[in-house]
């Protein structure tokens, strides 16, 4: 199982999505993320890009606080490794503290560090093996409001 866990560990999740204010501090949103694995365990190794997606909500108390939380799913990755098909999902829920700086009326910088509850799924040969974790996760970001205020486009990783 080990072989799991350090596959969850290293994907880098990037979130171009649309947000839409629905009341006064609250949002929620969906997204893309691309998330890279890469594993080496005693000179075997997977590698694979995936595209996935994600849903957020979340709610701004100032322009500096908020909190955010969402459901993240990494797509599914896929490598040959000995002659053998192995694929990876990984899926995660996270709750973060959000920090934001305010760039001007209508962008903002994010900074966010938080909690995750994750599962990683490897299949090989069509057995399943599956391994939850949880930890720490952090996160930045620029999002970017239409003159509305009522539509924004985030970038983050």
């Amino acid at each position: 199982m080990h072989y799991i866990s350090r596959i969850f560990l290293l994907p880098l999740l990037f979130l171009f999505g649309v947000t839409s204010a629905m009341a006064e501090g609250f949002y929620a949103g969906a997204g893309f993320n691309a998330t890279h694995i890469e594993d080496e365990e005693q000179g075997i190794s997977f590698e694979d890009d995936s595209l996935g997606w994600r849903l957020l909500a979340g709610y701004d108390f100032s322009n500096n606080f908020g909190i955010e939380g969402s459901y993240i799913n990494s797509g599914e990755a896929k490598d040959d490794v000995l002659g053998t098909n192995v694929t990876a999902e990984l899926s995660a829920f996270t709750l973060s503290v959000v920090g934001l700086l305010p760039l001007g009326e209508d962008a903002q910088l994010f900074g966010k560090v938080g909690y995750y509850n994750g599962e990683a799924e490897v299949t090989v040969l069509g057995f399943t093996l599956d391994e939850d974790e949880d930890g720490l996760t952090v996160g930045v970001g620029f999002r970017l409001w239409d003159p509305s205020g009522k539509f924004a486009v985030r970038l983050g990783i």
